[in-house]
Order: structure tokens, then C-alpha cells, then sequence
């Protein structure tokens, strides 16, 4: 049986309700938090680029860029990415995933519409991309196929087990 996405891979160490609570302070996470560090890596070089992003019910990430940006042009040439969110003393979700071009009119509304909200949720916070005009951007979708979360409220240097939770893709 292939698990659905974003279920926690289970280990002998957590119970259910453990990893279901995970699961959701990960989800509740992503979602009051909007920028993530993008890599992405053509010709063995690596590059690494902040970007705001918005997630739906199925754990896929969005984001909009100009259209002739390293990173667009890196994930047009090689669609395998990684990326990072986190809060210092929160968590941090680390995941890699394929990203694709959104083509479909419908989603691309739903993500500029989702990604405005985003992007104004700090008020000290404005993202370049609202300067773009219609047809000077791309939407791209991250469908994960990794993902890892590690709680970061208290100290885990000296554990002698892994503190991370993989989620199942």
C-alpha cells in the first residue's frame, strides 16, 4: 500500500498521535510562513534563491518569478529542486521535490490570488514580483517527493537519535 501524500513515514519510536500532531504543527507551519530558500543546480552548479511561495491541501508548493531568472531557467533545464523553511527556535521542513511550469489559466489565478495574500502577511514585507507586469512571469509548481521536519523549540545537539521526522511523498 502506498501511503497518500504527505503521511508521516512511522517508526517504532512515535505512536499515532504523535506523528499526527507533527504532521499538523507541520502543515499549520507552512502555512503561516511564505518564504522558502529555493536550490536548484544546472551543470553541477548549485544555486540557492529566496522566494515566496504559497501550498495547497495536497502539500504542493507554488511560486511566481520573473520569467529569464536563474532559477527559472535552472528548473526549466533541470526540474529537480530542493528547499528549506524555517524559524529559528520553531522548526525547519527540508524537502526536494520536481518543479513544473503551471500552464493552467485557473491555477495560475488561484496562485497570484494565494501568493498576494502571502506576501502581505508582514507588513514590512514587499516582494519584488508585485512590480512584474502580466506575461513577465512564470508560475512554477513543486510537487515534493522528500520531505523532513525537525523540531527546533528545544535542543537537539547531544541526541543520540535522528531528530527529524520524514513525511512519506
Amino acid at each position: 500500500m502506498i501511503p497518500k501524500a504527505g503521511t508521516i513515514l512511522k517508526s517504532h519510536h512515535m505512536d499515532d498521535a504523535t506523528y499526527k500532531e507533527i504532521k499538523n504543527d507541520m502543515i499549520t507551519f507552512l502555512k503561516e510562513k511564505f518564504v522558502m530558500d529555493l536550490a536548484t543546480c544546472v551543470d553541477n552548479k548549485p544555486a540557492v534563491a529566496p522566494v515566496v511561495y504559497v501550498i495547497d491541501e495536497d502539500l504542493q508548493f507554488y511560486f511566481v518569478t520573473y520569467t529569464n531568472t536563474l532559477k527559472s531557467n535552472n528548473l526549466i533545464k533541470n526540474p529537480q529542486c530542493s528547499f528549506v523553511i524555517w524559524e529559528f527556535l520553531k522548526m525547519s521542513v527540508q524537502a526536494s521535490g520536481v518543479a513544473s511550469v503551471v500552464e493552467d489559466e485557473a491555477k495560475k489565478e488561484w496562485v497570484i490570488e494565494a501568493f498576494a495574500d502571502a506576501a502581505t502577511k508582514d507588513p514590512n514585507f514587499w516582494a519584488p514580483i508585485f512590480r512584474i507586469k502580466r506575461g513577465d512571469y512564470m508560475v512554477f509548481q513543486i510537487k515534493p517527493t522528500w520531505m523532513r521536519v525537525l523540531d527546533l523549540t528545544h535542543s537537539t545537539v547531544r541526541q543520540i537519535k535522528s531528530p527529524f521526522t520524514e513525511i512519506k511523498m
